[in-house]
């Protein structure tokens, strides 16, 4: 008769002899960058009350964050820890800002718009916190001033016809702001309001502080 081959079953049950321990060390570090809706809208609401004396809203606490999203914990590895860090927002241009990150647009409007100068203030302002609203921007990108500036030229191309950013810090010189980068746990946020806004006849190099 023809033999017939028996399959051999292996198992094999690992453990640690008593003579040695199990090194229960992490293995997997998981950074989480974390904006709260909380914060944002605090942030939102400071922008919004033009109060140059208010403070800034800040950010939660590692601790209160870990707190909020301790769920968060039951899906990660025994291998794993989760780092919670807050988000925060780098403030640009107005109240809030740096010093070297504040400044004033230069606008010269389009000759034959019937918009007023405080029409035109309001406008770029409007198009200014659309470009930098939160949901087209990742954590840590750079910010390029040609590509703002373009926005604003293709939002408003029957109003404005030319648009520049001057430093305000006095000893800075233009082309300063042309491009800023955010840290890794940062977000751009406009706070320039309308009066970060000059109507100019023309751009020339005294207010454009050209080899100021």
């Amino acid at each position: 008769s023809n033999a017939v081959e028996n399959p051999m079953y292996f198992k094999w049950t690992h453990y640690a002899p008593r003579a040695n321990r199990i090194d229960p060390s992490v293995s997997n570090i998981i950074d989480l960058i974390l904006l709260t809706r909380t914060y944002y809208n605090d942030i939102i609401t400071w922008k919004n009350s033009n109060d140059s004396t208010a403070p800034v809203p800040d950010a939660p606490t590692t601790e209160e964050l870990r707190i909020q999203f301790s769920e968060l914990n039951d899906y990660k590895m025994l291998s794993d820890q989760i780092i919670f860090k807050p988000g925060k927002f780098k403030l640009l241009f107005g109240q809030g800002a740096e010093d070297e990150l504040r400044a004033t647009f230069k606008v010269v409007k389009v000759p034959t718009t019937s918009a007023t100068d405080n029409e035109v203030r309001s406008a770029v302002i409007n198009a200014i916190d659309e470009y930098f609203d939160v949901a087209n921007w990742d954590f840590g990108e750079r910010f390029f001033y040609t590509e703002l500036s373009a926005y604003i030229h293709q939002s408003l191309a029957n109003v404005v016809a030319s648009v520049v950013i001057v430093p305000s810090k006095a000893d800075a010189v233009f082309g300063n702001l042309f491009q800023v980068k955010a840290e890794p746990d940062e977000l751009f946020i406009s706070t320039a309001s309308v009066a970060d806004v000059q109507i100019v006849r023309n751009l020339t190099d005294t207010n454009l502080r050209i080899g100021n």
